[in-house]
């Protein structure tokens, strides 16, 4: 056992104190706390530990509102103030930055502002996965596979923590409990305006009267307005009220989910941001610099390009401000929804195109100094773009805008962007994950 004082934290959410000179992590620590802790994972110039004992606690530790904190691999600033949260999560991004990209852009140069989530800093998710261990129903263990019974989510919409409690009740009775309660494996809720309900199975589909029988089930005790079956393999089956079992992929209806002012077409498998509030925040800020841009210019763009687009989350918003719009995506099923997406809001100067991001690139003439858009806009996987970003330069679009839910492999691509001519105006740091160590970042380049 080691004795430890907490003086900051780092990436990830860990504590951070020193031992000899040894830097020491510790999960769920706050700064100011002393602590006794046991080593885990020791390496030469640094280590891992977990707290066995608060000794003296920060004046900043709160008692968290969660049981389960400290197990569940899900939240990670429960011990502590909101307020201190952003804090470190905005002290985190320039520690970071400065590391990567200390030989090729000043910090000082670069414009770094926060957007906490306010007072909407729990119970704000539309949608959890949920992993079964029957007769667990919950997350998995911080670092682990093993399942931790929840029945309360503290980030969860008060509307999702009810269908979990009626889900729960529901496999757990006798008719369930010993037979397709055992052979799920996850189960997904969202609500999101309407209330989506996905059951994942481990092996081969139960049969088609028993899944009918379920999905009736769920939705009388739930009121959940669809309910998707997904098997090994990607086969996928959604039960309407109502309506037969049908193919997913046949599905379609009046469904559809509101964003700011522009309505988005809802079906499985649609992604859909876990944070409404903060989505929208997003995209006021990425319209509000656009709407700047163009009256500083005098003009709209006249093409714009959106990679890794999704569904249209951010292209619609986009179609004030550029004459031709392209959305790019590699899920067929994305792109059929966008172009629902462009008729349910009548919007005409967007085309949505199914491609990888590199094959299209490469197709549109990228390494060839061909002036094919004026403005890229990216909001790629946690991945980041990584060597796609010598291709996307050289498109010499004016203006790029980074979205990024990844620190470290956004401010990778951005040294390059820099290497490359673009400079960094402004980093928007927009809490869409509160309570966790995660931040979505938003990332202005002009060249």
């Amino acid at each position: 056992m080691e004795t430890i004082h907490i003086d900051s934290i780092a990436y990830g959410g860990w504590g951070v104190g020193r031992i000899n000179s040894k830097v020491i992590f510790v999960g769920y620590a706050v700064p100011g706390d002393t602590l006794k802790i046991e080593i885990f994972d020791e390496h030469k110039s640094y280590a891992f530990g977990r707290i066995v004992e608060i000794i003296a606690p920060s004046p900043k530790r709160i008692e968290p509102v969660c049981r389960h904190f400290g197990f569940c691999g899900g939240c990670g600033y429960l011990n502590m103030p909101y307020e201190e949260e952003i804090y470190w999560k905005t002290e985190i991004f320039k520690t970071e930055f400065k590391k990567t990209l200390k030989n090729t852009v000043n910090i000082d140069d670069v414009r770094i502002t926060s957007n906490p989530a306010n007072q909407n800093y729990l119970n704000y998710r539309q949608k959890i996965g949920l992993k079964v261990e029957p007769p667990y129903i919950g997350f998995y263990k911080k670092s682990t596979h093993h399942v931790i019974d929840v029945e309360y989510c503290y980030l969860a919409q008060e509307s999702i923590n009810g269908m979990l409690k009626n889900v729960r009740k529901l496999l757990s009775d006798k008719t369930y409990k010993d037979t397709i309660f055992k052979r799920i494996a996850n189960v997904t809720l969202a609500d999101a305006g309407i209330k989506n309900i996905i059951f994942g199975f481990k092996d081969n589909p139960p049969a088609l009267k028993q899944l009918a029988k379920l999905a009736k089930d769920v939705a009388k005790n739930t009121g959940a307005d669809n309910i998707f079956f997904e098997f090994q393999g990607g086969k996928t089956v959604k039960y309407e009220p109502g309506a037969e079992i049908n193919s997913a992929q046949k599905g379609g209806g009046g469904n559809y989910f509101t964003v700011k002012d522009k309505k988005f077409s809802y079906d499985l498998p649609t992604f859909i941001q876990v944070n409404k509030e903060q989505n929208e925040n997003i995209i006021t800020a990425v319209t509000e610099y656009l709407k700047n841009i163009t009256a500083e210019r005098g003009r709209n763009f006249i093409n714009a390009l959106d990679l890794y687009c999704g569904y249209g989350n951010i292209t619609l918003f986009l179609a004030p401000f550029a004459d031709n719009i392209t959305g790019v995506e590699s899920s067929g099923f994305s792109i059929k929804l966008g172009e629902k997406n462009l008729i349910l809001n009548d919007i005409k100067n967007v085309k949505f195109v199914e491609s990888d991001a590199g094959n299209y690139l490469d197709k549109a003439g990228a390494g060839k100094n061909k002036k094919i858009c004026d403005l890229i806009v990216l909001d790629p996987p946690r991945a980041g773009v990584k060597g796609l970003v010598p291709k996307i330069a050289a498109l010499n679009a004016g203006c790029v805008i980074y979205i990024s839910c990844d620190t470290m492999t956004l401010l990778r691509d951005l040294k390059v962007f820099a290497e490359t001519g673009y400079k960094i105006e402004l980093i928007n740091l927009t809490d869409m994950f509160p309570r966790t160590y995660h931040t979505e970042h938003i990332a202005f380049l002009r060249k």
